[in-house]
Formats: C-alpha cells, sequence, structure tokens
C-alpha cells in the first residue's frame, strides 16, 4: 500500500520542464522552500491532483503529496512525483492516506469524526457530491483542529474522496 508524505512550504518558482531534445511538455517544477527541509523540487504532471482546480503561483503556501514507496533520485535539493497538491492557507492541516472503516488513517494516527447531517463537505475528485460513506477510500482530509488523543481525533472542513475503478 502507497505511503503518501506530505511537505509544507511555499512555492518560489514555477517553471516547464525541459525534454532531452529541447522541447517543452506538459510537466511542470515546482520549486518549494520548507520550514524543515530546506528547498525541495516537486515535478507536477497533467495527472497530479490539485485541490479545486487552483492555478498555484509563486507566493502560495501549499502542501504536496508524494508517495514515499517511490524511487526519488538522489539530488539536492530533493526532487519528488507530486502526487497530490493543495494551497495551505486558512489554518488547515490536510492528510492524505487509506481510511478504513473505523475511519482511521493507516498508521492510526487520525480518526475522522462525520456528523449525521452537514457539517464536513464531502466530494470525489471530480468536484461531485460523494453520497456514499467515505470509509475504505483513499481520503484528501482537510481540517484544522484535533484532539490529543492517540489517534487524534477531528471533524474535517472538507473531504475529497478518490474512489479506485
Amino acid at each position: 500500500m502507497a505511503q503518501f508524505t506530505p511537505v509544507y512550504g511555499t512555492i518560489t518558482s514555477i517553471t516547464p520542464l525541459q525534454a532531452a531534445d529541447g522541447t517543452q511538455d506538459c510537466t511542470l517544477l515546482f520549486f518549494i522552500m520548507t520550514q524543515d527541509m530546506g528547498p525541495v523540487t516537486f515535478t507536477v504532471t497533467p495527472l497530479t491532483y490539485v485541490e479545486g482546480q487552483e492555478t498555484l503561483k509563486p507566493g502560495d503556501p501549499i502542501v504536496a503529496f508524494y508517495d514515499n514507496s517511490v524511487p526519488a533520485p538522489l539530488i539536492y535539493p530533493p526532487r519528488y512525483h507530486a502526487v497530490l497538491m493543495a494551497e495551505a492557507d486558512d489554518g488547515l492541516f490536510a492528510a492524505f492516506d487509506y481510511f478504513d472503516e473505523n475511519l482511521v488513517n493507516t498508521d492510526a494516527t487520525l480518526k475522522l469524526n462525520l456528523m449525521e447531517k452537514g457539517g464536513t463537505e464531502v466530494v470525489m475528485a471530480n468536484g461531485q457530491i460523494y453520497y456514499g460513506t467515505p470509509a475504505n477510500h483513499y481520503l484528501l482530509v482537510l481540517y484544522s483542529t484535533t484532539t490529543r488523543s492517540i489517534p487524534a481525533m477531528t471533524t474535517p472542513e472538507k473531504i475529497v474522496v478518490f474512489c479506485s475503478e
């Protein structure tokens, strides 16, 4: 099972990736400055999910997730393939993981509490309302506060459900 690692930082620049023949294709390089890791580079392709389909630009605070089970080149600054990106403003935190039938993530550090009616916006990756239970899916969870328990519990602001076909 994939393990996704978040990287919080601020976009410093965005450039198109040059192919070996000098052409530019649909892949972008996002240069991010982080508090704890210093500079980090992400490759962003048309398959990278961008929350809300926002146009990201230099100066934007973001969180980018990469699959840490995928090999990465041993270079500085580190370069990862972004699986998912979202703006990291409004005091929200983000988690991207598989949540089981109890809405607990794979490393049992976060449990989701959902209210019967309203409260949490639950949508599919294409932006449409999700009518089922978000359990047993990969979820992008946007939340503000958690309890100090183990696992930490939160009532998310928004959940994006990634349905597998």
